[in-house]
């Protein structure tokens, strides 16, 4: 995942709630709505850009991502992993049409997963690297997903 700075990370958050934009300026952060956005949508995207902290984005580190993947539960990981690993029209497992820097990482860990196919604990680590490289590439993908909104793992974080 590139860094992203401010305007894009306000961008891409706004567009992973929901909200049909065309663009986003600032600072101040002004939001330009799709004429398609309802009032409560521009509502909810200048309340947004109110709270916005202003700051770009920067990729976590792996190891930190494994780590919160790793302490889901069992049934919120069962959720993730039958998301992420059904078939979508580009390829037969979604992280398989993957174009982050995690892309060829992740056709390899499908191949310890589905031709070494491990089992018990092995399965699982495996399973959670794929989860976290996926998550590396796709920072909201396991931010309140609709598969289970109790699951809150970012794969970016604001600079220091």
């Amino acid at each position: 995942m590139a860094n992203l700075d401010p305007a894009a990370t306000l961008h891409r958050d706004l567009v992973h709630a929901g909200i049909p934009i065309v663009g986003v300026g600032g600072p101040p952060w002004v939001v330009s709505y799709d004429p398609s956005a309802t009032q409560a949508q521009i509502d909810q995207g200048n309340s947004m850009a109110a709270s916005f902290d202003g700051k770009g984005r920067q990729a976590r580190l792996l190891t930190a991502i494994y780590n919160d993947v790793r302490v889901l539960t069992t049934a919120q990981l069962g959720r993730v992993w039958a998301d992420i690993a059904a078939a979508v029209p580009e390829a037969p497992r979604k992280y398989l049409a993957d174009a982050g820097p995690n892309a060829a990482a992740l056709f390899v860990m499908d191949w310890v997963v589905y031709v070494q196919a491990p089992t018990g604990a092995q399965l699982t680590a495996a399973r959670n690297n794929i989860i976290a490289q996926f998550v590396q590439d796709n920072p909201l993908y396991l931010v309140t997903p609709s598969f289970d909104s109790t699951i809150t793992v970012y794969g970016d974080e604001a600079p220091p």
